[in-house]
């Protein structure tokens, strides 16, 4: 087998990072309105502070040449137990998920009495590209046999985009023996006509979809997070986040 020790210590560096990212972003989450540039500044589309005046020149045909911004490699991250900082902001049901630009999935895979038996884990998508819905179907259960019957449980921080909807009703529709089951802490974009359409096809294909519980989330802690035998204390506006989103969740899907 393997040294997976460097391995780990690249999750552990990861984890050390994005949770310092998650810190600064709910110490950011409560602002309202973003303090204005300076004199001579402008703000570019991402929130990044760009200069102005003599350097805005060097786009409009300046000697200097301006290096276009490399984003890090985009990579699906998988593992078994999830840093409890990143799960407690990332899976909290709040109506607005400012700096929740990713989605985590805890999967359960149940193939009845076959050799692999019950698979558990979680993955999570950074930056762009493929999400964690599509690459469940890539990277964790790649293989159909339509003779072994596989029960799927997701918990996700948030439910699918349109583009992930479509995928996975393409997914149910292609394999009878699947049956899923999505429950999500928070509704993406909701109010979108073409998202609420995506919900209902998934819905049509078979999909059980669900806002999550609040006893949900303390099944998610003792299963899927490094807890370190701590209990979970939920926050307080938990309960009402969760009737808020199921009753948005029922109308689209009535």
């Amino acid at each position: 087998m393997a040294d997976r020790k460097p391995t780990l210590t690249r999750r552990k560096e990861r984890k050390e990072r994005d949770a310092s990212e998650a810190s600064k972003d709910v110490n950011n989450e409560l602002k309202k309105d973003e303090k204005p540039p300076a004199e001579g500044e402008k703000t570019a589309g991402n929130g990044e502070k760009t200069a102005g005046n003599g350097e805005e020149a060097v786009a409009n045909g300046g000697d200097e040449e301006v290096e276009p911004m490399e984003l890090p490699p985009f990579e699906i991250i998988t593992g078994d137990r999830i840093d409890p900082f990143l799960f407690k902001f990332q899976f909290k049901n709040v109506e607005y998920s400012s700096g929740r630009n990713k989605t985590f999935l805890c999967y359960l895979v149940d193939r009845g009495d076959s050799a692999d038996g019950l698979l558990k884990g979680y993955l999570e998508d950074e930056h762009t590209g493929l999400h964690a819905e599509e690459a469940f179907f890539i990277q964790t259960l790649p293989d159909n046999d339509p003779a072994v019957k596989s029960t799927v449980t997701w918990y996700v921080s948030s439910s699918p985009c349109l583009a992930c909807a479509s995928k996975i009703t393409e997914v149910l529709k292609a394999r009878k023996n699947l049956k899923l089951s999505i429950f999500a802490a928070r509704l993406f974009e909701w109010e979108e006509p073409e998202i609420q359409a995506g919900l209902k096809a998934l819905h049509t294909a078979g999909c059980k979809l669900r806002v999550m519980k609040p006893l949900d989330f303390s099944y998610i802690w003792d299963t899927f997070v490094e807890n370190e035998e701590t209990p979970l204390n939920l926050w307080e506006d938990c309960k009402d986040n969760y009737e808020y989103y199921q009753e948005k969740l029922a109308d689209i899907l009535q």
